[in-house]
């Protein structure tokens, strides 16, 4: 009996605990063919999850859809993935989600199925397995889309660099030590820059203001903090699966480049500002 009431509870909490991660996202990403088929939608299994995660309220699209917001941040959206466990007379089946940096956010109970046709089997295991799914009671929260992501990780410090005997020093709140002719060097470079910004930036479209500093960019786990010559750290940044595209940890934004040009994109408050950054890495 306590064995029961544990597991009970155990279900509870982890229904809890995925229907607060699932509502931080805005899309669910379904593939027109998952691993185990050998051809798009056979047997209809792709059209199927789709349309059981519309049936659940989420905004299911298919990978190969261009939504704006989407393309412009990754992380708004989870993938689906359906897992084939299907023995020699029971067809068993589960539905991932993962997210942008390609952890598993949530991961449905087990839906099995007797029936020996293979689209009545997937469709049935398939079925019984968005049951937990339904259960989530998915709402999207826009509040916390960004900010779930970002995970807290300590910085472990750099060794100080070895340095010349003619050369003064400058200590950074990282531990790294940077030559004092090289910070005045490339402070003038950015001194220059700022009284004759780029063409390219000052003729931006979009209107990208100029961060107007030159940042360097040190390594932490899982991504960089980029700090000024002051020197303090400006943005801390963390790393996603897509190349050239990061979290801003502690804020609502992106850093990421574009046409050669790195630009720091976020919220403040329902403002959405775009920044052109120069980072050196």
């Amino acid at each position: 009996m306590k064995k029961r009431v544990f597991l009970g509870f155990l279900f509870i909490t982890t229904l809890m605990f995925a229907q607060e991660s699932v509502n931080n996202y805005k899309y669910i990403v379904v593939p027109k063919k998952f691993d185990f088929l050998k051809e798009e939608n056979q047997y209809r299994v792709n059209t199927f999850t789709k349309y059981q995660f519309e049936k659940a309220g989420f905004n299911a699209i298919y990978d190969d859809e261009k939504v704006a917001d989407l393309q412009a941040n990754p992380c708004l959206g989870l993938k689906a993935n359906v897992v084939d466990d299907s023995g020699l007379f029971t067809t068993k089946m589960k539905v991932t989600l993962k997210n942008c940096q390609g952890d598993v956010v949530f991961t449905s109970e087990e839906g099995k199925s007797k029936i020996k046709d293979y689209e009545g089997a997937y469709q049935e295991a398939l079925e019984s397995a968005f049951v937990s799914i339904k259960a989530l009671n998915y709402e999207y929260d826009s509040s916390e889309a960004l900010q779930a992501k970002v995970p807290t990780q300590p910085t472990k410090q750099p060794a100080p660099a070895p340095l010349n005997q003619n050369q003064s020093t400058v200590v950074v709140s990282s531990g790294v030590v940077e030559a004092a002719d090289e910070v005045v060097e490339e402070a003038s470079e950015v001194s220059q820059a700022a009284v004759n910004p780029s063409p390219a930036v000052a003729e931006t479209p979009n209107k990208v203001e100029s961060k107007g500093v030159l940042l360097y960019a040190q390594p932490i786990a899982n991504g960089f903090q980029l700090i000024d010559s002051t020197p303090k750290v400006v943005y801390k940044i963390t790393k996603t699966t897509q190349p050239n595209y990061f979290i801003i940890q502690g804020m609502n934004g992106f850093v990421y480049k574009k046409d050669g040009q790195w630009i720091a994109e976020y919220y403040e408050g329902d403002v959405l500002k775009q920044e052109a950054l120069n980072i050196k890495f």
